[in-house]
């Protein structure tokens, strides 16, 4: 399977959810809403059973032991491998550093930064800064080229809405790197090497 169809927000999560610790999938579950993830992922049953197992297919998670809790049906553990770990941090890399990935990709790579080094996170935040902010400059060109043919501004409204939710992202980015390097964020200690 592609890496790219297997990249997808819930991938993500469940790889770094197993990043750092083994878990069966309430476990997973519990996790996801207790830290709001629910806010960006939609969790399901469902959704969470298919990524683990088009991950499993992948090599990139095990079925480990299978345990019972008291009367709770019995519940299959599941752990990272050293290749889905590989995959998570270059899965990281990519969305974190590249404002080509939408949202709510970026936003589970943000839930799950903490696997790479503050410093590494900061630059790649930097870097997906830069990129947008080199759409910024050539949206600019285009609709001052289009102002400039007699486009009337009314007709440039969606440009200039795209614009400011570029600007408003390229802000945040600035802001929460320089959060970052002057740790004025708390870090987890990092579970991966």
């Amino acid at each position: 399977m592609p890496a790219r169809v297997l990249r997808t927000p819930m991938t993500i999560a469940v790889l770094g959810l197993l990043a750092e610790r083994p878990r069966h999938t309430y476990d997973m579950r519990v996790a996801m809403r207790e830290r709001g993830h629910d806010r960006v992922l939609e969790i399901k049953n469902a959704s969470l059973y298919d990524a683990l197992r088009r991950l499993a297919s992948a090599g990139l998670v095990e079925a480990g032991a299978t345990i019972r809790d008291s009367a709770r049906p019995e519940r299959t553990v599941y752990h990272l491998t050293s290749a889905g770990e590989q995959r998570l941090l270059e899965w990281l890399r990519e969305v974190l550093g590249d404002p080509a990935h939408d949202r709510t990709a970026f936003m589970s790579a943000l839930m799950f930064m903490y696997a790479l080094p503050r410093a590494e996170v900061a630059d790649l935040v930097m870097r997906r800064a830069r990129l947008l902010q080199e759409e910024i400059d050539a949206s600019d060109a285009a609709i001052g080229a289009a102002k400039e043919r007699g486009v009337e501004a009314v007709f440039l409204s969606e440009d200039a809405y795209a614009q400011a939710l570029r600007r408003s992202e390229c802000d945040w980015l600035r802001a929460f790197a320089d959060d970052l390097r002057e740790q004025r964020l708390t870090w987890p200690e990092r579970t991966l090497t």
